[in-house]
């Protein structure tokens, strides 16, 4: 029996996956799976069985539980000269230039499979092999390359040069080599059968082909080899963590929100406390720019203070920073999101990351490991100077937002350092200002990071010139640095749905209803 329901994700054959599934009679937890199978094939530089992750699920009629296979740091350590672990550069839009580190020293411990089989065992309803199915297909057959994923993997260029293997996957034919690497053109159809055998094996051998089986021993005979940090013992130890998310409340709904030890859902639960209890007029008033300009460059100042512990929602604090804002005069990289919903009330949000990519494929899997020990980001006290075995924090924020009236919300967004900004504003546009999803997505962001404000296109520059930081970038376009918010809505009795895919990250949705289909 078809289930209806709705999907937001950031490419087409992600959202029509889900969508099949929904179908199929599957339920919203069943379409996440089948979803995150298929980014893997179809976003690939955003989203890989070699990354990490979290979904943040809420069965219908029970509380929300937050999902979490991200990264882990490896349980040893091995000296630096024999580390893979080598510099490039990458170049965003404007020729701006970011540093990022590739190869097998770069590469923590990823648990993407891990979590697609948990979600599956716990609470979906259908066979494996059905939600495997259409990201099998897609990378068999091939997916045509749109711009926006050409744009990723031209930004990571240098990475996916890194190696054979991965010159191999991303590089046109006869063009594969080290000296004369050219990516795939916008158009090409991208065909990827070392990882649709890959998908099969798993789907046959569940995770333990990936922790314990060929996959895994490959992977351990590559980091041996050429310098990486995981072992056996790593692999045998990864286990999926199901948290209580952080509850906030708002103005007309409750936030749930990704717990630590990520940062994201923390610093954004922090915002929105802030914003409960201000005054922020109308949407693109001078009061609004200033107070989220002002809460947003507060999140980062608490973040470096205090770092992203639950402590940092005190009511004592906020206020603190309250205080600090309201005393002002008005004067004055690779990650992807998934969101469904479904007629019975269950709710998935799903991010997943694979950093900017090592640049490294076990051989003949084609799964592209992650660089999360290569990210500056995610290595604030320098490169190598991590704990052993513990859970890497992340950005992230996967969240629900539970209206009192009863509809539901799961969204997301990729931006790496900017998702806090970007999560925290399209929440705060649903909650306080009353918008339409649609309206809450499209409407202007900005962001602060050291004292910089950068804003989009769409406020008044007039009282742009009034803001206390006066140190800004004003875009003159929508972009991706603005994060990509993709998010999915269903009515308290189940009837309705919305669903919009942010247009910053190639966003796509679907509506399953009876009178139209999928």
């Amino acid at each position: 029996m078809k289930k209806h329901g709705a999907v937001a994700a950031g490419h087409e054959v992600t959202a029509r996956a889900a969508a099949r599934v929904l179908d199929d009679g599957g339920n919203a937890f069943d379409a996440v799976v089948a979803a995150m199978w298929s980014a893997c094939v179809a976003e690939p530089v955003l989203a890989s069985l070699g990354g990490g992750g979290f979904v943040m699920a809420r069965p219908a009629g029970e509380p929300p539980r937050l999902y979490d296979f991200f990264v882990e740091t490896p349980l040893e350590k091995r000296s630096r000269e024999d580390l893979e672990f080598e510099s490039r550069l990458a170049t965003f839009a404007g020729g701006v230039t970011q540093e990022f580190h590739g190869g097998y020293g770069s590469v923590a411990m990823p648990g993407v499979v891990a979590g697609l089989f948990e979600i599956h065992d716990d609470l979906a309803t259908l066979p494996m092999a059905q939600l495997a199915e259409p990201a099998i297909d897609a990378a068999r057959n091939g997916v045509i390359l749109d711009d926006f994923q050409r744009y990723v993997m031209g930004i990571v260029e240098p990475l996916l040069g890194f190696s054979a293997e991965s010159r191999a996957v991303f590089g046109k034919p006869g063009h594969t080599d080290e000296a004369g690497f050219e990516l795939l053109e916008t158009g090409a159809r991208h065909v990827q059968p070392d990882l649709a055998h890959s998908i099969e094996y798993l789907v046959r051998t569940g995770a333990d082909g990936f922790y314990r089986g060929d996959i895994g021993h490959a992977l351990i005979r590559e980091c041996r080899e050429f310098g990486g940090y995981l072992g056996a013992d790593d692999l045998a130890a990864y286990r999926v963590l199901v948290r209580d998310p952080l509850l906030v409340g708002g103005r007309k709904g409750r936030f749930v929100l990704n717990p630590p030890p990520a940062s994201g859902g923390v610093l954004v639960g922090f915002g929105l406390k802030l914003a409960r209890e201000m005054a922020l007029a109308g949407f693109g008033s001078a009061r609004h720019l200033e107070a989220m300009s002002q809460i947003i460059h507060a999140t980062g100042l608490v973040r470096g203070e205090y770092g992203a512990t639950s402590a940092i929602l005190s009511d004592e604090l906020c206020e603190r920073y309250r205080l600090m804002i309201g005393e002002r005069p008005l004067s004055q990289q690779g990650t992807t999101h998934i969101s469904v919903v479904d007629e019975d009330g269950n709710l998935a949000a799903a991010t997943i990351s694979n950093g900017s990519s090592s640049g490294r494929i076990v051989p003949q899997t084609g799964i592209m490991m992650n660089n999360m020990l290569g990210e500056a980001d995610l290595s604030p006290d320098g490169f190598h100077m991590w704990p052993c075995g513990v859970r890497m924090t992340s950005m992230m924020t996967p969240a629900l937002y539970l209206g009192d009236d009863g509809g539901a919300i799961a969204l997301g967004s990729g931006g790496s350092n900017r998702i806090r900004s970007t999560m925290l504003q399209v929440l705060l546009n649903i909650d306080a200002f009353d918008m339409t999803l649609h309206g809450a997505v499209s409407a202007p962001r900005m962001h602060v990071e050291d004292s910089l404000l950068s804003v989009e296109p769409g406020f008044d520059d007039a009282l742009l010139d009034q803001l206390s930081l006066e140190n800004q970038s004003r875009w003159d376009r929508e972009d991706m640095f603005f994060g990509g918010v993709h998010a999915a809505k269903v009515s308290a009795d189940g009837a309705r749905f919305s669903a919009v895919g942010d247009a910053r990250r190639n966003g796509n949705q679907i509506i399953s209803l009876p009178e139209q289909g999928v």
